[in-house]
């Protein structure tokens, strides 16, 4: 599995997320912004589910580790031209200052999303991270309606991204 996730970034298929997505020539640049911090917040509460799921299950640490950085990459790029004051995401987190890094793993949360604990068996723990991409993966393909050119686009590859770690996640379960 873990070969799998290798061979997939070696080859570039997943994506790069090098995509500023604003586009030239937006005719709706605030809901541009809204809809890019959406989803910029919903890769972020999945990377939180990753880092839960590796708090829980350090074991898992080393298998997660290429597509939790997949998913960081893809919370960079879709917060990539927000302002800093509109970051804040969820009510489940705080306000990033002009310093955070989308990559920087904040204290490990015992609990994820809802506030359920984390399973305590393994496979579960990753069968429920692999809904957590799948919920995400939709979500993002459902604003592509919404979207603009550029930022559909990159909207898209991340949706295609996560699709691939679902299929990944699901042999690690």
């Amino acid at each position: 599995m873990l070969a799998g996730a290798a061979l997939l970034a070696a080859t570039g298929t997943t994506t790069s997320c090098s995509g500023d997505g604003g586009g030239d020539g937006d005719p709706d640049p605030a809901r541009t912004e809204r809809l890019r911090r959406r989803a910029a917040d919903e890769s972020r509460l999945l990377l939180r589910r990753y880092d839960a799921t590796t708090a829980a299950h350090p074991r898992l640490a080393d298998a997660l580790g290429p597509l939790r950085a997949e998913v960081a990459q893809h919370v960079a790029a879709l917060a990539r031209g927000l302002p800093a004051d509109t970051r804040a995401a969820s009510p489940e987190r705080g306000a990033e200052g002009p310093g955070d890094r989308a990559d920087a793993a904040p204290p490990p949360p015992a609990k994820k999303r809802g506030g359920e604990p984390v399973p305590a068996e393994p496979a579960q723990a990753v069968a429920e991270l692999a809904t957590a991409e799948k919920r995400t993966a939709d979500a993002h393909t459902a604003a592509l309606t919404a979207a603009p050119g550029e930022f559909a686009g990159l909207l898209a590859s991340v949706a295609a991204a996560g699709a691939a770690h679902v299929y990944l996640l699901g042999a690690m379960a």
